[in-house]
């Protein structure tokens, strides 16, 4: 009879252990896609995010053609919150051409944002990353904003070098020569190579307001909180069956 229980026990013991670590897995393991691309917020001091609920990603074709995907923290900028400190951005379907030059910035609804960083076909897939370092925003030379990297391809792919709003050059990693178009801050040389993907135009997104903000949060933390619920009841559901098994197991006995 003890054998008996000790099995049944156990296989809870399995189960319950197969349910964690599947839960875990879902938050603990990064899985990247190439549709996608990845940020991992800042958590070093200096340069921490505190008390913010979205993350935005702002990506744009620099040149004198060049020009915003999407409006500064529209709706269509919101990323994904994968847990852990981790948000996707899915590209799959814009429109990238082969002799343009991209860049992508990070944000949050409370004015922290990354610097400018260049964006290849090579980076899809790839995770941005803050390290601690900060430099001027080119945009307004009296603030500050996080240097970010590829943390796959930072060796060939660099932050955007720029003439900043106070006429300086803005050059966090260094590596751009001094012919620098001073109307973007491109830098000769750089090239990408991005397949060319045809997509429906689509009408111009306005930037999201604060109560849009707070109702969509709302609805992904009540998407959460359901999830646990089932969770909660599919464990009980487990113990319950066991724990009638173990109550026939023992009847049977004690008839025997």
């Amino acid at each position: 009879m003890k054998k008996i229980i000790c099995l049944v026990l156990a296989v809870l013991v399995l189960l319950c252990s197969a349910v964690t670590v599947s839960a875990a897995d879902s938050t603990d393991a990064l899985k990247t896609s190439k549709d996608c691309i990845y940020f991992q917020i800042p958590t070093e001091t200096s340069v921490a995010w505190h008390n913010f609920s979205v993350v935005f990603c702002h990506i744009w074709s620099e040149g004198n053609d060049g020009g915003d995907f999407f409006a500064w923290q529209s709706k269509d900028e919101r990323c994904e919150d994968l847990g852990n400190g981790y948000w996707s951005y899915d590209v799959s379907g814009f429109e990238f051409k082969e002799d343009a030059s991209y860049a992508v910035i990070f944000s949050n609804e409370n004015g922290m944002q990354t610097y400018n960083l260049s964006f290849t076909s090579a980076c899809l897939g790839d995770i941005v990353v803050c390290e601690g370092d900060t430099c001027v925003n080119p945009v307004d030379s009296s603030k500050r904003c996080t240097v970010a990297h590829w943390l796959s391809n930072r060796d060939s792919v660099h932050p955007v070098a720029q003439i900043g709003s106070d006429g300086a050059t803005v050059d966090p990693d260094g590596v751009f020569n001094d012919n620098l178009d001073l109307s973007w801050g491109n830098s000769e040389g750089v090239s990408i190579e991005f397949p060319e993907v045809e997509i429906e135009t689509e009408a111009p997104t306005e930037e999201e307001t604060e109560a849009e903000i707070v109702a969509d949060n709302e609805k992904s933390d009540s998407s959460s909180i359901n999830f646990s619920i089932w969770y909660i009841i599919g464990g009980a559901v487990v113990l319950l069956i066991a724990a009638v098994i173990i109550i026939v197991v023992i009847s049977r006995k004690k008839r025997g």
